[in-house]
């Protein structure tokens, strides 16, 4: 089984490329002005394309119904439910799930405020948890599209650029082998991501502190490439900037997890984490309806690394998956560690905003590939924080010759004046 390692090789292909790409590169800021025209060409892109692929999703919605109650095929749009209902009756969300008898009350909510409390919306409203997972996706592409489109004057490269989102959205929903659609609301988490790829060209400290908290206080992967945020804005900006996107982060963990729900119970991280981990061990072990000498169904789907620690680690699956944890967290600080003594060495040959999408990019291909339990929707985030870098990429409009060591610098139109 290859899958997983190509999967590996050439996502981290594209995020390294992309950063030795734009090494040594210096970056001309400018802003073509966003006019009707462009505003225009986002309204219509956004239209066909949310009339495509939510035709798509509605045909999955009607064929597919979801009783929270009797959770069928995945535990996750359910237990969202089930926090949302808890919450709105005056209930503490964080205890364990009792509501589904034949599941037992093993289930304790791993999620975190970000990833359930949108879905007060549909709750309160009536319509189906799906279409808002759908609808912050689609926020994403609007600020993607808002940010990127006075890039270019070429509308070649703008077409392209409001065509690719519903094309990956499109080309996942039609090969959905996963029951991505079906069973999750991966795409709120997709359009997170995307979301603060592109803010990381904001020059709002609110719009930047907002970003990285829709992600912390969802699916905190991006916990540890924080530190190397806050590490280069050090180094590339005034010192309030950090403070205020700092205080901003913090305001919000306080205001949405810490105050409301930490505070009344400390061990609810912490015993959401070992449920976790939990249903990581079970991964390793055979499903009832598997044959004896199969592999873990689970984690022998095609995605992540997870099978073969499986297949070459000795031992119990608690002490595979031991292992497996250990090496993942290791990789991980390894790359935090790595990418900061770069950005220290070449911090004035390269736009700092740019390496820390590449950096960004790099570390999740990590992350997700050596996460303990590969879901294959998880890998969504993985394919829409590279638009930003695509519209990087088709960008350039010219080169020119440096001085010293004849360094090519290639001319970027970002923008200078965009607050958001």
């Amino acid at each position: 089984m290859w899958s997983p390692v190509i999967i590996l090789i050439s996502g981290l292909i594209v995020g390294i490329g992309f950063l030795n790409f734009f090494n040594g590169k210096e970056i001309e800021f400018a802003q073509h002005k966003f006019d009707k025209k462009r505003l225009g060409a986002i309204f219509l892109a956004t239209f066909f394309g949310v009339w495509t692929c939510g035709d798509l999703l509605w045909t999955v919605i009607r064929n597919f119904p979801f009783d929270f109650h009797k959770p069928e095929g995945s535990d996750g749009i359910p237990q969202i439910a089930i926090l949302v209902e808890r919450f709105l009756n005056g209930v503490f969300p964080y205890s364990l799930i009792t509501e589904w008898p034949n599941l037992g009350t093993y289930l304790f909510p791993t999620y975190l405020p970000l990833t359930w409390m949108p879905y007060i919306i549909p709750e309160k409203l009536g319509f189906d948890y799906r279409w808002m997972g759908f609808a912050i996706l689609i926020i994403g592409f609007l600020y993607f599209f808002y940010k990127v489109i006075p890039w270019n004057r070429s509308w070649i490269i703008n077409a392209v650029l409001l065509f690719l989102p519903f094309l990956f959205l499109y080309i996942f929903q039609k090969n959905d082998t996963q029951s991505i659609f079906r069973f999750s609301v991966e795409t709120m988490i997709a359009g997170y991501y995307l979301i603060l790829a592109t803010a990381l060209f904001s020059k709002s400290n609110l719009v930047r502190g907002v970003a990285l908290l829709l992600c912390v206080l969802s699916r905190y992967s991006v916990v540890l490439w924080v530190p190397l945020f806050f590490f280069v804005i050090f180094f590339k900006e005034k010192k309030t900037n950090l403070f205020q996107i700092g205080g901003w982060l913090a305001l919000g963990i306080l205001g949405l997890y810490v105050i409301p729900f930490l505070a009344e119970d400390p061990t609810i991280f912490k015993q959401g984490y070992d449920y976790h981990t939990k249903a990581a061990e079970i991964s390793f072990v055979l499903l009832p309806w598997q044959a004896e000498g199969e592999l873990p169904a689970v984690i022998s789907n095609g995605f992540g690394m997870a099978i073969y620690f499986d297949q070459f680690i000795d031992g119990s699956a608690a002490d595979k998956l031991w292992v497996l944890k250990n090496t993942h967290l290791s990789l991980l600080c390894l790359t935090i560690l790595i990418s900061m003594i770069v950005f220290y060495k070449i911090k004035d040959k390269m736009d700092y905003r740019i390496f820390l999408l590449g950096t960004l990019k790099v570390y999740l291909v990590i992350f997700y590939n050596f996460i303990q339990i590969p879901f294959g929707y998880l890998f969504l985030t993985m394919v829409f924080i590279s638009l930003p870098m695509m519209a990087l990429l088709l960008g350039q409009v010219n080169f020119k010759e440096g001085s010293g060591n004849a360094v090519s610098y290639t001319h970027l139109t970002l923008p200078t004046n965009r607050e958001v």
